[in-house]
Order: C-alpha cells, then sequence, then structure tokens
C-alpha cells in the first residue's frame, strides 16, 4: 500500500498521540520534544518510523524530513518513497542560510536516493512557518531542478485565520517566534490556498497534506493547477480540527489519496482504517456510494496513489515488469462476496501477515 503522507522521524513524538488534543497544544508539544535532538536520535526514530509502516503494511511512503534521516531509513529498508527535504521555520534573518542549505542538502541526498528505491523532493512546511520570500524560493528551487512538491494545506481553521486576516490563535503563537509579512500586514485577505498560489506553490507537483478548510474556490482552483491532496482523517480527528470535504473533492473531480501522518498523531498508521473513514466521510456529507466505490478506495491505497507520486510504472499494481512489492492478509476468519468491500470492513493491520519488498519478506507477523 501507498501512503501519500507521513513523517518517519516523528516516530519520536509517539507519545504525543496518547490522546486527543488540540492542534496548538499538540505542535508545541512537537517543537518542545524535538529540541536537542541529533542526528542519531532522528536516525533511530525514522528507522522505528519505517519498521512501524512496513509493520502496516505500508510499501511506498510520501515521507517528510527535516533532519534527512527519514531518506537514510528508507534507504536502509529497501522501501520505495518519495522524500520531501522539509524547510520551516524561515524569516527574513535566514532566508539565504536556508536556501543555501536546501540546496547542499539536495546535492549530497542525491547520491543516496540513486542508489536505491526513493527520490527526492522539497516540502516548505506550511503558510505559516515561512515568509513569502521563502515558499516562493522553495517554489523556484522545485520547479528548477523538476522537483515534487508537499505543504501541509488547510489544516486548521486558524490556518485560514491566520493567512486571511493575520489573527488568530495561531498568528499569536507564531508571532512569538517569526516575523511574517502575512501577519504583520495583517493578512493576505486570501485562503491559504490562493496565497500559496501566488507564490507559485499551487500546480501539477503539489501533493497538499491535510486539506481539510479547503474552500469550493480552492478545490476548483487545485483541480485547474492540477495539484493532488492526501486527506488524514484519523490525525484530524485527534487533532480535532475537522473533517475534509471529501464530497466537495469527489464532485469537483479534485486529485486525493490517503496519508496516515505521523504516528505523534496516528498510533496504528493502518491505511485501512483511513480508507473506511474517509467512506464514512464522504457518506456523511451526502456522497453518492456509486461515486466513491470500495474499489476506488482501495485503488488510492495503491495504484491511484502510486500515480500521485509518479511511481506507477514502477509499483503501485502487481505485473509484469514491476517491483514484486506486496502484502498478505489472513482471511481465514472472515468472509465477504465483495473482496473489495472485505477490505474495507473486515482488515486491519493486525491481520497482515507479510510484507514483501522487491520479493523479500521485510516484515512478518508471527
Amino acid at each position: 500500500m501507498v501512503n501519500l503522507h507521513g513523517h518517519f522521524e516523528c516516530a519520536a513524538f509517539d507519545f504525543l498521540a496518547s490522546e486527543p488534543t488540540s492542534f496548538s497544544q499538540w505542535l508545541g508539544g512537537i517543537i518542545q520534544a524535538g529540541r536537542g535532538m541529533e542526528r542519531d536520535d532522528w536516525l533511530r526514530a525514522a528507522r522505528k518510523g519505517v519498521a512501524d509502516s512496513l509493520a502496516a503494511g505500508i510499501t511506498c511512503s510520501a515521507d517528510i524530513t527535516r533532519s534527512g534521516a527519514g531518506l537514510q531509513a528508507a534507504y536502509e529498508a529497501g522501501m520505495p518513497a518519495l522524500i520531501y527535504l522539509e524547510v520551516v521555520a524561515v524569516d527574513a534573518s535566514n532566508l539565504m542560510e536556508t536556501v543555501v542549505d536546501l540546496l547542499e542538502r539536495l546535492k549530497s541526498s542525491e547520491p543516496v536516493a540513486q542508489a536505491g528505491v526513493q527520490r527526492l523532493g522539497v516540502s516548505p512546511h506550511s503558510a505559516y512557518t515561512l515568509t513569502e520570500a521563502a515558499l516562493k524560493a522553495c517554489a523556484d528551487i522545485a520547479r528548477q531542478y523538476t522537483l515534487p512538491l508537499s505543504i501541509h494545506l488547510a489544516e486548521t481553521a486558524d490556518e485560514v485565520e491566520l493567512v486571511r486576516g493575520g489573527s488568530g490563535a495561531l498568528a499569536r503563537a507564531i508571532s512569538d517566534r517569526l516575523a511574517l509579512e502575512v501577519i504583520a500586514a495583517g493578512g493576505s485577505g486570501s485562503t491559504p490556498a490562493e496565497f500559496l498560489d501566488g507564490l507559485g506553490l499551487i500546480n501539477s507537483a503539489l501533493i497538499a497534506a491535510h486539506g481539510v478548510w479547503l474552500s469550493e474556490d480552492d478545490i476548483i482552483l487545485m483541480r485547474q493547477k492540477g495539484a493532488a491532496v492526501a486527506v488524514c482523517p484519523t490525525s484530524n480527528e485527534l487533532l480535532n480540527v475537522g473533517e475534509a470535504p471529501i464530497g466537495s473533492f469527489v464532485e469537483r473531480g479534485l486529485s486525493f489519496g490517503i496519508g496516515t501522518d505521523s504516528i505523534a498523531s496516528n498510533p496504528t498508521l493502518d491505511l485501512f482504517v483511513e480508507a473506511g473513514k474517509v467512506r464514512a466521510i464522504y457518506k456523511k456529507q451526502g456522497g453518492a456510494r456509486s461515486k466513491l466505490r470500495s474499489q476506488m478506495l482501495v485503488e488510492k491505497l495503491t495504484i491511484e496513489a502510486a500515480r500521485i507520486l509518479g511511481f506507477d510504472d514502477d509499483l503501485g499494481s502487481i505485473e509484469a515488469g514491476k517491483r514484486a512489492d506486496f502484502i498478505a492478509i489472513d482471511t481465514s476468519a472472515k468472509r465477504h462476496a465483495n473482496p473489495y468491500d472485505y477490505l474495507l470492513e473486515s482488515v486491519t493491520k493486525a491481520d497482515i501477515t507479510h510484507t514483501i519488498l522487491g520479493g523479500e519478506i521485510v516484515y512478518e507477523n508471527r
């Protein structure tokens, strides 16, 4: 299965997913817990994140790494992954240093990715953790080097309030750490998607994580620009930020897939559970089942997700010439007439007996 949004190295913060909380409290916990972590700490956490993913039947992941440890951990495990190098907490005081650092990270990471089954991308964290100049620099670098993009977009109502009006709880928290033009100017008057589009970030290279607070106009904009969204229902639920407008995604034809986010906000990393929640949200929003059938959701965990990542020539389906990446599931205790309904209604990661990468067993549930 293909996970469209995760953070291997955030396995270091798994304790934060023990109970529901607010987004701002959770984010503060991430920042606090990450202070003082060294390279070896990040690598140890990323290795655990990869192992947890393999145990959950994830055979390919879109992973965001700030430290770079996610790339090394995926490489060691032989796990196909699109590794986005994250850029975060940038204002005018450290812009040039950050741009130079990103270019150096890309250069030093390329040999590892080429030697393995990983590819590189760029991830400006969000509209509220980088200045406009930093966001534009990330867009320019991605375009110059033909790299995929990922960004956290419209995850919370507070993010919309910050970008549109320069105010709110998130704006107050961020202004203590970063000098952002959008806050100083009293907002942009735009939604986060419109704001990022003006900086060149909404395009066919982009996978936007979450999209909970995307407006109808945002959805139309993103479809027109060829962008995709990775929805993460369990993470959204734990952080009390709302539910993505999946019904509108389907009706408007916006490309979307399913992600777990990190184990810091999703303790199971179970894509079967995520897909079931996507279907439940869609039904609650009045969606017609015929437009999001079980088979379509299973495809969003496999070939459709691989297509969004640009990996579909190599994986995402069992075909001659593709990688032998797949999982085995114990079906002995359950029966269902429709195999796709069965996967979404009866299977969890506990039913996975084996995870196979490149024809080799990398996880076995004894």
